[in-house]
């Protein structure tokens, strides 16, 4: 058996939640106006309070996606593919790369403009039939690093895709 060594190790590129970001911003801003000029146009009570809130909302969503965004990550390996997700109870999913029918990648006119790009799998695995690596740098590299990787292990594991069906 050979040994494992990873061949990708970290998380999606901030680019995937750019539009989410943007919109909080706009969002926080247009609230943060809001407040200075409409502050004192209201009496202290309820209404006041929730205008306090309009420009902290966005700004808390965006911080969440943010950080949600930094404990996803996915660890690529010559022998399995792993996910894992979750800020206070974490959950990983690994695959097996002998059991991978197809790969495809998948560049988006924005994603292509920060040199980033989605890996889609199709498998043969019964809990996880397609997976979707989403908003890696490099990802042309890495899915060649990854084909590369597939076929050998099958060969070492003499694993055919009939076999798979």
């Amino acid at each position: 058996m050979a040994d494992e060594h990873i061949i990708f190790k970290g998380n999606p590129s901030p680019v995937a939640i750019m539009g989410t970001l943007v919109l909080c911003v706009i969002l926080f801003l247009g609230g943060s106006i809001a407040l200075v000029l409409f502050w004192n146009k209201f009496q202290p009570g309820i209404l006041r309070q929730v205008i306090f809130w309009v420009p902290i909302i966005p700004a808390l969503y965006a911080l969440g996606k943010w950080v949600a965004l930094k404990f996803h990550s996915y660890e690529i390996t010559n022998e399995r593919i792993k996910v894992i997700k979750g800020i206070f109870s974490k959950r990983t999913d690994e695959l097996e790369l002998y059991r991978v029918k197809d790969t495809a990648l998948i560049e988006p006119f924005f994603y292509r403009m920060f040199s980033v790009g989605n890996i889609s799998i199709i498998t043969g695995d019964d809990t996880t039939p397609q997976l979707e690596i989403k908003a890696l740098k490099n990802a042309k590299e890495i899915r060649e690093q990854l084909r590369t990787s597939i076929e050998e292990c099958r060969s070492r594991k003499r694993a055919g895709i009939m076999e798979l069906e």
